[in-house]
């Protein structure tokens, strides 16, 4: 059977010039389907002319199945790619899978209107989507394919989910099946890797729990070792890996990074998401991962005030994100940091010091995004209930870069200019040209930070700061 798996082209436009990140986990599906014939198609790296390029492709390849993964905030475009593939390959079946897909179902599959897709599948994709292909084949039947939202006579039904992945069986992802693979991260080749998971953590904020309920599950060291053979192998020179909290275990991440300096993969940088409270927690960590060439950690600080870390149940941490991002630089590593403004007791002062403690710490890069009531996360039920949430609707703008609730002392409005407001002051300092590891040690880097701070100024007049400039 010839299958299709698709990406969405949706990206923050100005990390779309630092840095495109292929989907492993179609990769991963893909390695599920081996006695079929599968492509891969991540639509970022098409960006513009979106539609006739699709078109070709679809008229040239026809598949029979095609595998749309979204989030919420390119959900928008995921119906326009499944109109594009409706019309193109009308008999072709189209499979809807990922964030969105898993954490909004109950919505995308009840209504008078007719989904846009054929099947939906909830979760983890790699056995289910196999499992589907099998049933379209005839070799098994459509209820007895977990985790599988289908129409059953005009009426969805939504077959029970199996246990989660054992971890294990997983085969590597099957790369060689991309119809594009220039991805890069400062114009050094890029790829991703995972070695576990999920997350036991209760931030509020996050649907990662959504996904995969509250678990962690790790890859076997060997296979790690293994697939940074095969990037290797491949010319990959940055590898980002995709964990959704690869520091709930300290010490099996020290032994990784000890394991890529024997094995000689340190020749390749790393870039990698931690917690504050894990990037500290063994004290051999950091120095491993300076010794396994760790170039980047984004480092969920969240925030520095107490009454905002307590409300996204992440605890009083400000003392260990100090120690964090100082031993962080000095083993010259660097720091990106991410924090969340918009918190319902916030006003203009509380903004303020989220970026004055950015310029303490001496982070690299601030990453500062507006809370967002993503489905599927407790927080958005929270604001709902408080009438703090002023977009539910328009996922699109659900990136983190635009406002889409009030506070008790800010309006959605005022919300948008100031945190664009203190972004021009952090992007426009000297800070962030004088000793910065990105525009230090980056080829054009400087340019990149420049370029960034035109879209901030854009933002600032728009309020659709770093707005995807895709276009079909």
């Amino acid at each position: 059977m010839k299958i299709l798996l698709l990406a969405m082209p949706d990206a923050a436009n100005n990390f779309h010039r630092i840095i495109k990140v292929p989907n492993l986990g179609l990769c991963s599906l893909a390695a599920e389907l081996s006695e079929h014939e599968v492509k891969i198609v991540d639509l970022v790296l098409v960006h513009r002319n979106i539609r006739p390029w699709l078109e070709a492709f679809l008229a040239e390849f026809q598949p029979q199945v095609i595998g749309i993964s979204s989030m919420s905030f390119q959900y928008r475009s995921a119906l326009t790619v499944m109109e594009i593939c409706r019309n193109t390959v009308p008999r072709a079946k189209l499979v809807l899978g990922g964030y969105h897909a898993t954490l909004s179902y109950l919505e995308l599959t009840s209504g008078p209107a007719v989904p846009p897709f054929d099947y939906l599948i909830r979760g983890e994709g790699e056995q289910a989507f196999a499992a589907l292909v099998d049933a379209l084949e005839g070799d098994l039947s459509l209820a007895a394919v977990p985790a599988l939202s289908w129409s059953d006579e005009g009426t969805f039904r939504h077959n029970p989910t199996n246990q989660l992945l054992d971890l294990q069986r997983v085969p590597l992802p099957a790369r060689d099946a991309r119809v594009l693979d220039s991805f890069t991260y400062f114009d050094r080749k890029l790829d991703c890797v995972e070695t576990s998971r999920g997350c036991t953590m209760t931030c509020t904020f996050c649907s990662i729990t959504g996904m995969y309920g509250a678990n962690f599950r790790c890859h076997a060291q060997e296979r790690v070792i293994a697939d940074l053979k095969e990037l290797k192998r491949r010319g990959t020179q940055s590898v980002l890996i995709v964990d959704d909290n690869i520091t709930l275990d300290p010490p099996r991440f020290t032994r990784l990074a000890r394991a890529i300096v024997e094995h000689g993969l340190n020749g390749m940088e790393y870039l990698v998401q931690t917690s504050v409270a894990g990037i500290v927690a063994d004290p051999e960590l950091i120095p491993a991962l300076a010794e396994a060439n760790f170039a980047m950690v984004f480092l969920g600080i969240e925030s520095v005030l107490p009454e905002t870390l307590a409300m996204f149940q992440k605890g009083d941490i400000r003392e260990k994100t100090d120690q964090a991002v100082r031993r962080l630089r000095e083993h010259g590593i660097g720091v990106m940091g991410g924090f969340i403004v918009g918190n319902p007791g916030d006003g203009r002062e509380e903004i303020r010091e989220v970026f004055r403690a950015s310029r303490r710490l001496h982070v690299d890069l601030p990453y500062v995004q507006c809370v967002t009531p993503y489905p599927g996360t407790r927080i958005r039920q929270e604001l709902l209930e408080q009438g703090l949430v002023t977009n539910p609707d328009r996922l699109e703008r659900y990136t983190g870069f635009m406002c889409n609730v009030r506070t008790r002392h800010l309006t959605n409005r005022q919300l948008n200019r100031i945190m664009n407001w203190e972004n021009m002051k952090a992007f426009f300092s000297p800070q962030m040209f004088v000793g910065n590891y990105f525009v230090r040690r980056r080829e054009k880097g400087a340019l990149k930070v420049l370029l960034n701070n035109l879209d901030l100024v854009r933002g600032w007049f728009l309020g659709d700061q770093f707005r995807s400039r895709h276009r079909f």
